[in-house]
């Protein structure tokens, strides 16, 4: 009996940090300059919320779209595509547009984003995790 307690833990153990780990490998706060988003889920996908940005980024903001940045949900819908690949909805405040987006995962701390609006137009960034 004494050697079944510790089994037991053991097993309840990997079974909380299996359910831990199963978070998709983009989920947590990442950064582009002095802008900071939150990915994390929302419904049965993924979006990403704006937690901090810079007076100008958030005067751009109000003038293009009249969004308040900080609390905007500007990446919707994110989905896997294939391994460390996504597609999802991104919106523009400082345009007051939305855009077809891609995230692509370059390693664990890096993402590379892109956006086309009309597939004609098409924008791409890098994000770093903040840790």
């Amino acid at each position: 009996m004494s050697r079944v307690i510790p089994i037991i833990a053991a097993l309840v153990g990997l079974a909380l940090s299996g359910a831990a780990d199963a978070r998709l490998p983009i989920e947590g706060r990442w950064a582009k300059g002095n802008l900071q988003i939150d990915i994390k889920p929302c419904g049965r996908t993924l979006c990403g919320t704006v937690v901090k940005a810079s007076p100008k980024q958030q005067a751009r903001a109000e003038r293009g779209s009249g969004t308040d940045l900080v609390g905007a949900t500007l990446i919707k819908q994110i989905q896997p595509t294939g391994p460390g690949s996504y597609r999802a909805r991104v919106f523009v405040a400082d345009r007051n547009m939305h855009a077809n987006g891609k995230i692509r995962q370059l390693s664990p701390n890096r993402l590379a984003v892109s956006g086309c609006v009309m597939a004609v137009i098409c924008k791409s960034t890098r994000w770093e995790r903040i840790q």
